[in-house]
């Protein structure tokens, strides 16, 4: 706990609302007036004691619990990074899940500028529910193709694509049964749950459970959730030069109707836009096999 730092936000935030703004009469009278909400309005507001609240602020409340920071952000109107502060000030952690139901489905317009200007390695953001926000041309080069056609997005949903399509099950992601299936199931089932509410996870969580392949898989529950970040999976590059001395192994065919591709690993290397709890950026990082 960070008592100093608590006290200030608290008080900060509370300076900022006028009280005849929540309904609070206009103070007269002489006599100094400090700005803002007073710690007994903060209180009423919460329907607690005064000497409940002014424990928090002074950071002598012993274990607050997550349903009562809540309600104090939102009396204070606190904006999301305000709240996982509250959080961390007076409980030593962030919050379990963000305070505004739509958090992680949209990320700023800069981070598709500049995504769009990495070049070498592919990257791109996908929302809570694996919804492609953003991307570079090395990440559309890395999907399978026919022969002589230009890259292109199969899917925009990355779950779907994984779990639900032929390509990805056969072609592009090797050992799928073995090494994707069952990670990226468990990822699903764990979204949903953080996520109950997102028509978009409900919608896949239905696709998946019904579908003859991969349905079997995401029943079982017999993974936990894996953090994505730093794992590595083996795939197949269709967009790499032949390989050279020392280089692993050359491009073939993993089917007459695709271009020739290379089979390595790519490790995620994921990371979470700020502003934006739930969606995540990751750099894919190939490395040839041989």
């Amino acid at each position: 706990m960070d008592k100093e730092a608590l006290r200030g936000l608290l008080q900060h935030k509370r300076a900022l609302i006028d009280p005849a703004d929540v309904g609070w009469p206009r103070r007269t009278g002489r006599g100094r007036r400090s700005p803002g909400l007073s710690q007994a309005q903060v209180a009423q507001a919460l329907f607690v004691s005064e000497r409940t609240y002014a424990q928090l602020e002074r950071g002598e409340m012993p274990s607050a619990t997550a349903e009562f920071l809540d309600s104090v952000a939102r009396v204070l109107r606190m904006a999301e990074p305000e709240r996982t502060a509250l959080y961390v000030y007076a409980l030593g952690h962030k919050p379990p899940f963000p305070m505004d139901l739509r958090a992680g489905t949209s990320v700023d317009a800069a981070w598709r500028t500049a995504i769009g200007t990495v070049s070498g390695l592919p990257c791109y953001v996908n929302d809570v529910a694996w919804n492609l926000l953003a991307w570079n041309d090395d990440f559309v080069r890395l999907f399978p193709r026919k022969a002589d056609a230009e890259p292109r997005l199969p899917e925009r949903n990355l779950i779907r694509w994984m779990l639900l399509r032929e390509e990805a099950r056969e072609h592009h992601l090797v050992d799928w049964e073995g090494r994707w299936a069952g990670p990226v199931a468990a990822q699903l089932r764990a979204a949903v749950a953080a996520h109950p509410d997102n028509q978009d996870l409900r919608q896949l969580d239905a696709e998946v459970n019904d579908d003859a392949v991969a349905g079997p898989i995401y029943r079982k529950h017999d993974i936990a959730y894996v953090q994505r970040d730093g794992d590595t999976r083996p795939v197949r590059h269709p967009d790499l030069p032949a390989a050279g001395p020392g280089e692993g192994a050359a491009a073939d065919r993993c089917c007459a109707d695709h271009a020739p591709s290379r089979i390595g690993t790519v490790t995620i290397c994921a990371a979470q836009p700020l502003r934006s709890p739930g969606a995540q950026f990751s750099f894919l990082v190939f490395r040839p096999a041989g």
